[in-house]
């Protein structure tokens, strides 16, 4: 069974990617949408962390998953889902059977030779898909753990060599804009015209839950080894672009798609975005 794990951009949540994983859930995939912490002190490193995280942990028949109020033990549950034991989790699993429970994600793979001695990448079932600053989170993840995931997709993703941050890859007014507006390490979140988002249902649930995002995550340099260039990879790209968000992927050597609508295509255009993933 294909994994997908879906991790949200800044100022969002794994709520953000829940009419996603409904569609991905009924085609038969199991789907991980964690919610990254957010503090003053965290960065993309500990983004990353629980990312791997995540990945570490599918598979087990029982796996212990940090919650908000501690752990909760995770046991396979009948139709290929999970029997949630106890605790509020910072991921929601969405399985075939419809049941919404909470787990991490990730299945074993490998990395081969051919006879030629080339290396030719043979992950696992995860797919890490990454939206806006998330792109940046999953490679990191993914070149920890290159064995377990067969694809990475880039959502209007953002991405960035070894050493780099994203203020770094980003155009300059938007490093200075979130300096300027960071208050105790946190930089509030823009409203939803910010995100493309102009339909009033949509655009009052982003009011009400987006948060706060922690500067020192566009401003810490992530750390590759060059793993995660041996994986596959995608960009989705949202149309009309405001960001270069194709060429960071074309750059990258990933086939890049179009998709018509705008950042938060996850909102506005599920169903589209659900059939490119699968």
């Amino acid at each position: 069974m294909t994994t997908f794990v879906l991790v949200h951009g800044a100022w969002h949540g794994g709520w953000a990617w829940d009419r996603v994983a409904g569609l991905l859930a009924a085609a038969g995939a199991r789907v991980v949408t964690p919610d990254l912490a957010v503090g003053p002190d965290v960065g993309l490193g500990g983004h990353a962390d629980e990312v791997v995280a995540a990945i570490d942990s599918t598979g087990d028949d029982v796996a212990a998953v940090h919650t908000r109020d501690g752990a909760a033990a995770i046991g396979s549950g009948g139709n290929g889902g999970a029997a949630v034991h106890s605790g509020d989790g910072v991921a929601t699993v969405h399985s075939g059977g419809g049941a919404a429970t909470v787990h991490r994600g990730g299945h074993g793979g490998t990395t081969v030779h051919s006879g030629g001695g080339a290396a030719v990448h043979r992950g696992g079932d995860v797919v890490l898909v990454g939206h806006s600053y998330a792109g940046m989170v999953v490679r990191q993840a993914a070149d920890r753990r290159p064995d377990r995931v067969g694809r990475i997709v880039l959502v209007d993703g953002w991405a960035a060599g070894d050493g780099a941050s994203l203020v770094d890859v980003a155009p300059p007014w938007f490093g200075e804009a979130v300096r300027s507006a960071a208050r105790d390490g946190l930089v509030p979140s823009p409203g939803p015209d910010a995100f493309g988002i102009t339909d009033p249902v949509d655009a009052d649930l982003l009011r009400g839950r987006l948060r706060p995002h922690p500067l020192r995550a566009f401003t810490e340099p992530t750390r590759l080894t060059g793993a995660v260039d041996r994986i596959p990879g995608l960009g989705i790209c949202c149309r009309p672009e405001q960001m270069p968000f194709a060429a960071i992927a074309e750059d990258l050597g990933y086939a890049t798609v179009a998709i018509d609508g705008p950042h938060d295509v996850m909102l506005s255009h599920p169903e589209r975005l659900a059939e490119l993933l699968l």
